[in-house]
C-alpha cells in the first residue's frame, strides 16, 4: 500500500521526509518550503504550479519509492534553487529576468477597484520617467486593456512562442487574457488550475524587457489565482485596495492574512471610492465613514491613499485614457508608494 496518497498535505509529507522536498522540487513544487503546504494536498500543488503538466503517478513514484526505501532519485536538484538560477529563487518560480520589482494590486473582495489602482498606479509611475508594464492577471474579468485602449493582439517573438505585448498610448506594454480572445467580450470558462497556469505564463512567456516595475492586477479572493502570483512569481510587495464598507474591509482582511502567511510584504494600502466632491467642497462619504485604519492596523502598512469617486476617473477608464487622469489622489498614491517601495527613486535615463 502506498505510504503517500495525492491527498495528503504536502507539510505532513515533508516533515516526515524532510528529503521529499527535493522531489517536489524537481517538479516544479516550490509550495513545498512554503507555509501553505500546511492545508494544500499534492494533488492542489500539482494542479496550481503544473497547470496540469505534471505527471501525478510519477511523482507520487518518486515519493513512495524514497519512503520506501529511503533512494533518492537521480539527479535531483538542490533543495532550494534551480541549477543557474540565481540564489535563493526556489524551483519552479517563474524568472523574468529584465524585470526589478513585481508589485501584486490584490483584495479579498471583487468590485473594490483593484484595476483602477493597477491603472493608476502604472500610469503614474511612467510619468515619473520609470519603465512600467501591466499583467492583467484577472483571467475571467479583465479590464485593464479597455482601461489604457489596447485593442492590439499580442505577436510572437521570431519563432517562439514568447509573446510581445502591445503597448499603451503611453507606451505601457499591457498583457491580458482579453487580448488573447476573438472578441472582448468572449467568455472565459476556465477552472482554477488554469487559470493559474494562464498567469505564471503571461509572466514567463512574455517579452517584458527592462522593466522597473511590473505591475499585476489580481482577481478577487484568496484561492488560486493570488496563490499562484505569490508562490510562483518573484513578488517585492502588495497593494491591498478597499472600499469604506465595513463589509469590505472585513473580507480584505483575508487578504492580509493569506500574504502574511505566505510570508509577502505588504507595502500599503488604497482606499477607493473614500467620497463624492460635492458642489460646496465639501466630501460626502457615501459608503460611510474611513475604515482604512482598521486595514492599516492589521496590514501593518500605511494607508497610500484615499481615492474619491470621481466621474473623470470612469470616463477616462471607459475610453481608454486612464493615463491621462491627473487627480490630487492619484499624485498622492504615486508620491506615497515610492515612499515605501524597493525603487525608491525616479530612473534616470540617457
Amino acid at each position: 500500500m502506498a505510504l503517500i496518497t495525492a491527498d495528503m498535505p504536502i507539510g505532513d509529507v515533508t516533515s516526515r521526509w524532510p528529503d521529499t522536498a527535493r522531489i517536489f522540487a524537481r517538479y516544479g513544487l516550490s509550495c513545498a518550503s512554503c507555509a501553505i503546504s500546511k492545508s494544500e494536498t499534492i494533488a492542489q500543488g500539482a494542479a496550481g504550479h503544473g497547470g496540469g503538466r505534471i505527471d501525478m503517478n510519477e511523482l507520487l513514484r518518486d515519493l513512495n519509492t524514497f519512503a520506501d526505501t529511503g533512494r533518492l532519485p537521480a539527479n535531483l536538484p538542490e533543495a532550494r534553487a534551480t541549477a543557474g538560477a540565481p540564489a535563493g529563487v526556489p524551483r519552479g518560480m517563474a524568472e523574468q529576468k529584465g524585470v526589478k520589482h513585481v508589485i501584486a494590486v490584490m483584495s479579498g473582495k471583487g468590485g473594490v477597484g483593484k484595476s483602477l489602482v493597477a491603472g493608476l498606479l502604472a500610469a503614474g509611475l511612467a510619468r515619473e520617467g520609470f519603465r512600467v508594464g501591466v499583467l492583467d492577471g484577472d483571467i475571467t474579468g479583465p479590464s485593464i486593456p479597455r482601461m489604457f485602449g489596447v485593442r492590439e493582439k499580442p505577436q510572437p517573438v521570431g519563432k517562439t512562442q514568447t509573446l510581445n505585448p502591445p503597448r499603451s498610448r503611453g507606451g505601457i506594454p499591457i498583457m491580458s487574457m482579453n487580448l488573447l480572445l476573438p472578441s472582448e467580450e468572449e467568455a472565459v470558462i476556465w477552472r482554477g488550475p488554469m487559470i493559474s497556469g494562464a498567469i505564471r505564463q503571461f509572466f514567463s512567456d512574455v517579452a517584458w524587457g527592462e522593466l522597473d516595475y511590473l505591475v499585476v492586477d489580481l482577481p478577487p479572493g484568496t484561492s488560486d489565482a493570488p496563490l499562484t502570483v505569490m508562490q510562483a512569481i518573484p513578488i517585492s510587495g502588495v497593494l491591498l485596495v478597499t472600499t469604506p464598507q465595513a463589509l469590505a474591509t472585513m473580507i480584505v482582511t483575508k487578504a492580509v492574512r493569506l500574504v502574511k502567511q505566505l510570508g509577502g510584504d505588504i507595502l500599503g494600502v488604497v482606499e477607493n471610492m473614500a467620497y463624492v466632491r460635492m458642489p460646496d467642497g465639501s466630501r460626502n462619504e457615501v459608503f460611510g465613514p474611513s475604515q482604512g485604519l482598521k486595514l492599516v492596523i492589521a496590514a501593518n502598512a500605511p494607508l497610500l491613499a484615499s481615492i474619491p469617486i470621481d466621474p473623470e476617473i470612469a470616463r477616462l477608464a471607459d475610453s481608454g485614457g486612464i493615463e491621462d487622469y491627473d487627480g490630487a489622489e492619484a499624485a498622492e498614491l504615486i508620491k506615497n508608494f515610492l515612499a515605501v517601495a524597493p525603487e525608491k527613486h525616479p530612473a534616470v535615463r540617457a
